[in-house]
């Protein structure tokens, strides 16, 4: 006890060395537990669900390209054929319209087959689940969504929203943390034969159980053997194409995999500088105590007493540490977290909590170095004499050390300068990201996301045209410069991709073969708008309906890939949109980077809203204004609602829709800066305590100096120099670390 209480005496002795020691490892300790406990929560804890390890996700590939989806008729194969999978569930939606009384509001809202849950084991919380009876009729809710329009979970079974124009039943509250998929909100009960019998139009995305005792080894190679036959079956459309079984985690975490790893790999790194920064303060502090442990000695302590006072205080540091990292994890756990579910929609996010066995094993890692950097010194200073103190008291300690010391400050600056390159790598990517053409317009610029509940073909035809109006209507709004619809607005929640042909040819037989392109819809105006260069030809009109020829716009890209050295105005171009059908082309437009700044300029086209309505219902309508964006979406809100109150909005600027198209680069760049700040600092820490530690013992050194003539510049680049040697040393190896991580 005597022992506890004279360190802690010497540790409030000193209190710069204290706080610069209790930081260091508090640094290391907090920032390493909460990125570890994000990365536990996210990738390596199972799943919530009762069959989690048997659960895969269904997906089609074809030609080196993986699509998250199957095909109706694929589905019914894999049905029949994959014995090995005990069900399948499917499931289509999105973030869409639905109504309840007077209003209607935005909700992730999926259509699923009645078996859609016992996939996931998961029944009700409150209510009861799917039968093939609830097919078209009913729906499941989550807790929040009933709270939120029904005030609780019990007084919203037995009440009715609709969707589509449908009227539905809610028949059960599913649990809290029951979200499938990602904010699920509302499950509609759809029925389990697939509706689309179309082999290239992959509409739905399955789920499915893997019997057990069978591995998904053995479903993958039944999938492969129902790929190849079907392949020979049907050449035009699943030529090359197999089917595979994925892990339900891994599909929901693989996006997000490599981000979370590099970002552990990186804040490792703090440990690493944190423990040498600790380690070298030991080191100088202990070995400056030498004429103290001496006396000690001489006085009657024993080499053990001495040697346990110093492992005492290495141990109450640590310990300190520790307690001050493990309220840092708590704090920047949820910080990580969050601003990572932000950035690129971390799914799971309420499964993470501090780790206790990372912050464990981390802080006995540096309750090790902590010990065995103060061990060291400590069996050193209690084996030299009185005499020999003495004498060493007004010379400068050399000697291995000294060499330590110096090896733990190289260190420490080799890795927050590799942590310092990787953040200046980043940040310039992420400049460039936001320095390219997109070949559109985001400044002034708002997107109106709306549904109009549609569900037979004149329905669509009638959204068709209200979004039409609907956009003629918001050019009256003060501020408003211009305003279109469109279907496929960049970097967008909606649009379409697919292959294509050109004057005449086979569609079918092009099969897989097929040239690639993005698919939009848009009314007339629409390139003006968004700032996209008509660069010949014309756009849309109002002529361009539903029972006039088709027309279609192209870009340069695609004009490229398809008409090279022609001119394409008048040829005619065929998709599978909705069915095939051949348009002809009347325009051609710049090329845009669709998805991301990240993305590369492609083929695209552009078909007008009014000829294509099935994809129509779902709308953005885009509007430039001469006004701060945000003023306009009350006045919008109002207008749409006053048109149909049936219309469910949201509202973003399309400087923040391309944003967050970026957000995973932004994320990267962010906590990499925060890190490398951090190793640097702690780098100077450790540079500052080496080197004063240094010019304290050298002082009669340079006294004597001085009195032969040496002058205080000479005394000072003397200094400098040693500091500047250690920097480039440490300098030149976190390049070489850098380089080979790049």
């Amino acid at each position: 006890m005597d022992e506890f209480g004279y360190a802690l005496r010497a540790l409030r002795n000193n209190p710069a060395f204290t706080a610069v020691a209790i930081l260091s490892l508090a640094l290391g300790l907090g920032t390493n537990t909460a990125m570890f406990s994000v990365v536990n929560g996210i990738l390596l804890r199972p799943l919530g669900y009762p069959n989690a390890s048997r659960m895969v996700q269904l997906s089609t590939a074809q030609k080196a390209r993986m699509f998250p989806r199957l095909t109706g008729p694929d589905v019914a194969d894999i049905r029949s054929g994959a014995s090995s999978l005990e069900q399948v569930a499917l499931y289509q939606g999105g973030d869409m319209g639905v109504q309840l009384g007077a209003h209607a509001e935005f909700a992730a809202t999926y259509l699923v087959t009645p078996n859609f849950f016992s996939v996931f084991g998961t029944s009700p919380a409150l209510g009861r689940a799917f039968d093939d009876g609830d097919v078209g009729r009913s729906a499941i809710v989550g807790l929040p969504f009933a709270q939120r329009n029904f005030g609780s979970g019990e007084a919203a079974l037995g009440r009715t929203l609709r969707f589509e124009g449908k009227v539905v039943e809610i028949i059960g509250v599913a649990p809290s943390a029951f979200r499938f998929p990602r904010e699920g909100q509302v499950w509609i009960a759809v029925s389990s034969q697939p509706e689309s019998q179309v082999r290239s139009a992959y509409n739905y995305r399955a789920v499915a159980l893997v019997r057990d005792g069978t591995s998904i080894d053995t479903a993958n190679a039944q999938l492969t053997t129902i790929a190849k036959r079907l392949d020979a079956a049907f050449p035009d459309t699943n030529k090359d194409k197999t089917f595979v079984a994925v892990p339900l985690q891994e599909q929901l975490v693989g996006p997000v995999r490599s981000t979370l790893y590099f970002l552990m790999g990186a804040v490792s790194l703090i440990l690493l500088t944190a423990c040498a920064n600790v380690a070298n303060l030991l080191l100088a502090r202990a070995t400056s105590r030498r004429r103290e442990m001496a006396v000690r000695a001489a006085l009657g302590a024993s080499r053990g007493a001495l040697v346990r006072q110093l492992l005492v205080e290495s141990s109450v540091l640590a310990i300190a540490g520790g307690a001050v990292g493990l309220l840092m994890a708590f704090a920047s756990t949820r910080v990580i977290a969050r601003a990572t579910a932000q950035q690129i929609g971390l799914p799971r996010i309420d499964d993470i909590r501090v780790d206790w066995i990372v912050f464990a094993f981390a802080a006995s890692a540096s309750l090790v170095a902590s010990v065995l950097f103060g061990m060291s010194p400590a069996l050193h200073a209690a084996r030299v004499g009185l005499n020999e103190a003495l004498k060493a008291g007004g010379r400068g300690v050399g000697g291995s050390s000294s060499r330590l010391r110096s090896t733990l400050v190289v260190v420490q600056v080799a890795l927050s300068f590799a942590l310092a390159i990787g953040a200046g790598l980043l940040f310039r990517s992420f400049l460039t990201l936001n320095a390219v053409d997109l070949g559109f317009h985001t400044q002034g610029l708002l997107v109106m996301y709306a549904h109009y509940p549609a569900q037979t073909l004149d329905e669509h035809l009638e959204a068709a045209r209200f979004f039409e109006a609907a956009a003629d209507h918001m050019k009256r709004i003060p501020g408003v410069a211009a305003a279109a619809a469109a279907m496929g607005v960049p970097t967008g929640q909606y649009g379409s991709n697919g292959g294509y042909v050109t004057d005449g040819q086979d569609f079918k037989q092009a099969g897989s073969t097929r040239p690639q392109a993005t698919f939009s819809l848009a009314t007339g105006g629409y390139f003006s708008t968004m700032g996209i260069s008509l660069l010949r030809g014309r756009d849309f009109n109002s002529g361009d309906t539903y029972d006039r020829p088709l027309v279609a716009v192209i870009s340069e890209s695609l004009a490229r890939q398809s008409f090279a050295g022609q001119d394409p105005i008048g040829h005619t171009i065929m998709c599978g949109l909705e069915s095939p059908k051949w348009m002809t082309i009347v325009g051609v437009v710049a090329d845009i980077r669709q998805d991301s700044p990240a993305g590369a300029k492609g083929p695209a086209l552009y078909m007008p809203l009014q000829q294509y309505p099935w994809h129509a219902n779902e709308a953005q309508v885009a509007m430039r204004g001469t006004v701060a964006p945000a003023t306009l979406i009350e006045p919008a809100r109002a207008r749409m609602q006053a048109l149909d109150a049936d219309v469910a909005t949201r509202f973003a600027t399309l400087e923040s829709m391309v944003s967050d198209s970026i957000a995973t680069p932004r994320l990267r760049m962010t906590l990499v800066g925060v890190f490398a700040a951090i190793a640097l600092l702690l780098a100077m820490a450790g540079m500052y305590g080496v080197m004063s530690y240094v010019v304290v013992q050298r002082i009669p050194e340079f006294g004597i100096r001085m009195a032969l003539g040496a002058s205080p510049a000479a005394v000072v680049r003397l200094v400098l120099g040693r500091a500047l040697q250690l920097a480039v040393a440490g300098a030149i190896a976190g390049l070489a670390i850098a380089l080979s991580i790049t």
